[in-house]
């Protein structure tokens, strides 16, 4: 901002007049007068030494506003109207210095723009470092590795991994043929059995006189009906080792490489559940065997099977089941269920179906607003269903009482 004024505040001269008249060039640049005794400074043009009046048109160095440091607009090659716009204008911005602040202020300037080059420089010396270290580092990269080969065992495992995927549907595929094969064959069997049996007790005279002709069919249905004995044997004999069993859903399964240390997880885990929940002291020794069931998934845990010695102690936790409703947050979700044979979970598939059916036959309800469940066993199984909005809080219990 500028510092002169046109009326600059200034100790006035002995005279009351305002003087416009210049000194000679060799005057002092500040000049002294007296009044009553007292010596009072008047300023002055530093360069052509006229006395500074409230009517001389002067500027003040911005800086040190010295009472030396004025200079006239004569000296200053200032034009009348643009130092009235100057001094008269508060937003200008222009300022004027002294000699001595010149010279400072153009020394500081200076050593200012040396400090910026000194730091652009010193960063332009960091970069070319950085710059040298990445060539180095992408040099050693290229000796290390070559891309080709990086991108080539890429496709050789990507060819592997869709190899291993397809011969693994196959495997799946022709798991489930199998499976439908022996499904197919064991019903062939039980409806030859069955029309022998028939066939036996309602013509025992054709089958006598067949048998003398035929001695091979005579054969054959012996071993058809030793067959189907035996099968039917095993299927109860396996039934009746399920009884000891069950299934657990959603227990936790740590990936470990040892295992006998997922064994033992899984053994804790349970044993902490029958505890806190059942009230049941487990030891190692009341479990018969214990295993995941299924291929091993990372998205879900595999159920857990638990084969008791005692069937005791898994009548007590299906009696119970009940306590799950409110357990503790560890065993949130956890749900159990019988281990029941193939045969008995097609049966239990064919009762619901059957009972959908009966529904949307004689129900003007819709069939989804119902739950279905198989409840008893043997001769004594039978469907029951229940609305949805009735079993908000049972209806994994429920299911599982069978």
């Amino acid at each position: 901002m500028v510092k002169g004024k046109v009326q600059p505040a200034v100790s006035k001269p002995l005279n009351s007049k305002k003087s416009m008249a210049k000194s000679t060039p060799s005057a002092s640049p500040a000049t002294s007068s007296q009044k009553g005794g007292t010596q009072v400074q008047v300023p002055s043009c530093s360069g052509c030494g006229v006395i500074i009046t409230d009517d001389t048109k002067a500027l003040q160095c911005d800086r040190c506003t010295s009472a030396d440091a004025w200079k006239c607009a004569d000296c200053l090659h200032l034009p009348g109207g643009i130092y009235d716009h100057l001094v008269s204008d508060n937003n200008v911005a222009l300022k004027w210095f002294c000699a001595s602040c010149d010279k400072t202020v153009m020394s500081q300037a200076n050593s200012s723009q040396c400090s910026q080059d000194d730091k652009l420089d010193h960063l332009i010396k960091v970069i070319e470092k950085l710059m040298d270290r990445y060539e180095n580092i992408e040099r050693s990269l290229e000796k290390k590795c070559d891309v080709s080969e990086v991108a080539e065992l890429d496709k050789r495992m990507r060819q592997l991994e869709e190899r291993f995927w397809t011969l693994d549907k196959e495997l799946e595929t022709r798991f489930n043929t199998v499976e439908t094969q022996l499904k197919t064959l064991d019903k062939e069997s039980e409806t030859r059995f069955n029309s022998v049996e028939t066939q036996l007790k309602t013509n025992p005279v054709t089958v006598a006189t067949e048998k003398e002709n035929a001695i091979s069919d005579e054969d054959m249905i012996k071993f058809v009906v030793q067959e189907e004995l035996k099968k039917k044997t095993e299927e109860d004999q396996d039934m009746e080792s399920r009884k000891r069993n069950i299934i657990i859903y959603r227990v936790p399964e740590k990936r470990m490489d040892s295992v006998s240390d997922r064994k033992a997880s899984d053994l804790a885990f349970v044993k902490d559940l029958l505890d806190g929940v059942f009230s049941i002291e487990l030891n190692e020794q009341d479990i018969d065997k214990m295993y995941r069931l299924g291929r091993f998934s990372e998205d879900k845990a595999r159920p857990l099977l638990v084969a008791f010695k005692c069937y005791e102690q898994k009548d007590q936790i299906m009696a119970n089941l009940r306590k799950l409703k409110q357990p503790i947050e560890k065993f949130r979700g956890i749900s159990i269920s019988h281990d029941l044979h193939p045969k008995e979970r097609e049966e239990r598939k064919r009762l619901l179906a059957l009972a959908r059916q009966e529904h949307e036959a004689n129900e003007s309800e819709q069939v989804e607003n119902y739950k279905f469940l198989v409840v008893g066993r043997g001769q004594q199984r039978r469907v029951i269903k229940l609305k949805r909005s009735n079993i908000t809080d049972q209806p994994r219990l429920l299911a599982q009482q069978n």
